[in-house]
């Protein structure tokens, strides 16, 4: 795993970096030792922002060789999967909102050879994951409503209630990864309720001290060296 301890994995959220030095971040990242690199794809209409499309993936995937983690908030995801299998995408994550065909959808990513993520809203409850949970490896729990940056305390609970739960039913190898909000302030509480997967955007990229030397602080917080 990634950042400065064998148990959490600060992910760079490429997003928050200033959309005039995307090809810089790309290589910042290649720099620290992040074996994941998120990549948000909106489509304007699930979320209010629009993102990365298909473009910009392959570009991306020709600049990173580890593994690329998209995080589909689209409406319609399963027209997406094609397209992104052909971009060599490793893991994506769909909302569980954004389809009434879930299980279907991670069916198709397997097929693709794609790892398959879930993806929950500040206000969607953990049940609506309770029968597909085994399917995936990771389930990304939003700290910020998309579109958003004002993080949502209630959320920390709500990460601990899930690792709990994955706990209980065997299924403690599942990744948790928060996703929106997230600070040095707030990566040891986060991690504490058991996200094993930090998404860390503006935080990382904006950071004065540069992406390298905050990826290595974070890790460390998120830690509690």
């Amino acid at each position: 795993m990634t950042g400065s301890t064998t148990d959490v994995s600060i992910v760079p959220g490429l997003f928050g970096a200033d959309p005039l030095e995307y090809g810089r971040a790309v290589g910042d990242v290649s720099r620290t030792d992040a074996d994941l690199l998120h990549l948000d794809v909106m489509d304007g209409v699930f979320v209010p922002d629009i993102s990365f499309g298909l473009k910009a993936v392959k570009s991306v995937r020709k600049a990173f060789d580890r593994r690329l983690d998209v995080h589909l908030q689209v409406t319609r995801p399963e027209s997406h999967i094609d397209g992104l299998a052909e971009a060599g995408v490793d893991l994506v994550s769909v909302h569980v909102e954004s389809t009434p065909h879930i299980a279907r959808l991670l069916r198709d990513l397997e097929k693709s050879g794609i790892a398959a993520g879930i993806a929950l809203n500040p206000g969607t409850p953990l049940s609506s994951v309770e029968e597909i949970a085994h399917l995936v490896e990771q389930v990304v729990v939003m700290a910020v409503n998309p579109g958003t940056s004002d993080f949502l305390p209630y959320t920390v609970d709500k990460i601990r209630r899930l690792r709990a739960d994955l706990d209980a039913r065997g299924l403690g190898h599942i990744r948790i990864a928060a996703d929106g909000g997230v600070t040095a302030e707030r990566a040891a509480a986060l991690r504490a309720a058991g996200a094993d997967r930090l998404v860390v955007a503006s935080a990382l990229f904006q950071d004065p001290a540069g992406v390298e030397s905050a990826f290595r602080s974070l890790g460390a917080i998120a830690a509690g060296a």
